[in-house]
């Protein structure tokens, strides 16, 4: 003990003989912090953690506000189902979260869209209110990416291939798609346009013209969709059309790069999703499907404006499979069903349904075009995304779908995820940040606690320190010094370490929506945030100063 006294002594003895020297006096601070290392790095490591809480809450909160918040939309309008909620049609549709609220008539995007044609008799006349507008369809996946039906014009080409006259889609302002690979889909192909975290991630390429679309798909140039967005334990219900993958996109940092694109028509060429229509179809003439007899569904179906003949036998049999009321396992009695019915109450050991694939519902034409069997009456789209010719545009389309036209409704993007983030995010990342203030003040009470104790043990050296004659103002700036390099060591590694959490969400809202946040940049925010927990560290430092700075001399002394 008298040996670890006299090497103490001899340190502080040396450190006072270099008081005025500011290297030396920040060594003597390091060396009292080192004699004291375990309630040093404790208190350094609770200033680093409330540090690190409230700059990842920061970052959050300032690149959430971009990412969900954002205003710079190249559209202005989002046209969905009249039922839908306007937050969910724009997450479906600008983030591709979540299942589509439902489906609106194609006949609107087909008055939006018809050039200088006259409207039809009994259509609005939307074409004078609309610069561009493009159709999105979705309800397929591909190994958990959305696969979205669209037109050509969202990449900027027409439908003979060529580029669209004027300004191309912008899916962001002043920022249009661009290939990285290939050419983009023909409108009437089995043909697609993919993201690039898709082609990265699932090693999807440009399909090779000399293989069949079956070797294509196996080496990755080509795929089938799967039907909606099959859970881990559910199977998937794999269509049977192949779209050859013929572009890939250079990334967009958003969702998007997450997509599988291909033309909207092809999804008319599904059984079940014409099958899908031909039910909403039913249900908007307010008919039950149940009641229907089975020889009066041509009857009905014409009635509807769909003709039977188009309608193929095994779309019938599946939509009767799916509304009949008997019991299974029985038959109906004679005469329910006409014969073009009768595999629909037979057991399910047709070929069709045991390969897991239904017979085509669409035919090509001369050039291969596909052409559906469903007709274009009855198509219909998830949603519309506008471009409008300015503000009177806009509030013309808002005001005829919210008084005049109930068959969909027209949100502004924009408006919605700011409303959604004001409700949602803006107040829990204030309360996030409040409470990284309070754990930034329990740091600071860790502080002085620590460094009080450490004056109250070392007494006697500081009162050897004033005997060779360290006045107290030296004292109380040395005391003050310890404390604030405390607040700055671990203000800067909790800096540090927020910015790395920061990072980590970036990956995980990169898997979630396709689109990470800027994690690397320091705002200045920040800085004034590192610069307060100084102060407040130096502040906390100030109680055990005084108690130093009023040390009286010969007491310690004799006490040592």
């Amino acid at each position: 003990m008298q040996k670890s006294g006299g090497n103490s002594l001899f340190i502080l003895h040396f450190a006072f003989c270099n008081l005025h020297f500011p290297m030396n006096l920040f060594q003597l601070v390091i060396k009292q912090m080192r004699q004291r290392a375990l309630g040093t790095w404790l208190t350094l490591f609770s200033v680093m953690l409330g540090m690190a809480l409230a700059v990842s809450i920061m970052i959050m909160r300032r690149e959430s506000k971009s990412l969900f918040a954002q205003t710079d939309f190249g559209y202005d309008i989002l046209l969905g189902p009249p039922k839908g909620s306007p937050l969910t049609l724009t997450l479906n549709t600008v983030y591709h979260m979540y299942t589509s609220p439902g489906v609106i008539p194609y006949s609107i995007y087909a008055d939006m869209v018809r050039g200088n044609k006259p409207p039809l008799p009994g259509h609005p006349d939307y074409h004078q209110y609309v610069r561009q507008a493009i159709p999105f369809m979705v309800g397929d996946s591909y190994k958990a990416r959305r696969i979205v039906g669209t037109s050509p014009q969202m990449f900027g080409v027409d439908d003979d291939g060529k580029p669209v006259k004027g300004t191309p889609w912008h899916y962001r302002e002043d920022k249009a798609y661009e290939l990285a690979a290939g050419r983009v889909f023909a409108p009437r192909k089995f043909e697609a346009v993919i993201g690039s975290d898709v082609a990265d991630k699932l090693g999807l390429h440009v399909y090779d013209p000399k293989l069949s679309p079956q070797e294509n798909e196996k080496s990755g140039g080509a795929f089938r969709a799967t039907h909606g967005m099959p859970g881990p334990n559910e199977k998937p219900d794999i269509h049977k059309p192949i779209w050859n993958i013929v572009g890939i996109l250079k990334p967009t940092h958003t969702a998007n790069d997450r997509v599988l694109f291909i033309p909207f028509v092809s999804l008319y060429a599904i059984a079940e999703h014409e099958s899908g229509m031909i039910d909403q179809a039913l249900m908007k003439a307010g008919l039950d499907p149940t009641k229907i007899p089975a020889d009066r569904i041509d009857d009905v179906l014409q009635t509807l404006g769909i003709d039977p003949q188009k309608v193929p036998q095994s779309v019938k049999a599946k939509f009767r499979m799916e509304h009949k009321s008997s019991a299974p396992g029985t038959q109906p009695a004679s005469g329910d069903v006409n014969e073009l019915m009768k595999d629909a109450v037979a057991p399910a050991t047709a070929p069709a349904e045991e390969d897991g694939e239904d017979p085509d519902v669409y035919h090509l034409d001369e050039q291969g075009n596909i052409v559906p069997d469903l007709p274009e009456d009855e198509w219909s789209l998830s949603a519309i995304l506008i471009q409008s010719r300015g503000t009177i545009g806009q509030q013309r389309l808002i005001y005829n779908f919210k008084v005049i036209d109930d068959r969909a409704t027209a949100v502004i993007p924009a408006d919605v995820m700011r409303e959604f983030f004001d409700t949602f995010l803006a107040g829990a990342t204030i309360m996030l940040l409040v409470i990284s203030v309070l754990v930034i003040v329990v740091a600071a009470v860790g502080i002085l606690v620590s460094i009080y104790n450490s004056v109250t043990a070392r007494k006697h050296e500081i009162a050897i320190l004033r005997a060779l004659g360290a006045t107290k103002n030296r004292i109380l700036v040395l005391i003050c010094i310890e404390a604030a390099l405390i607040g700055l060591v671990g203000g800067i590694l909790g800096l540090l370490a927020g910015h790395a959490l920061a990072g980590i969400g970036s990956i995980f809202l990169n898997r979630l929506l396709g689109q990470g946040i800027n994690w690397v940049a320091v705002d200045r925010l920040e800085l004034l945030y590192l610069f307060g927990v100084v102060v407040l560290a130096t502040l906390a430092g100030l109680v055990p100063a005084l108690s130093a700075y009023r040390t009286p001399v010969a007491t310690n002394l004799v006490a040592g």
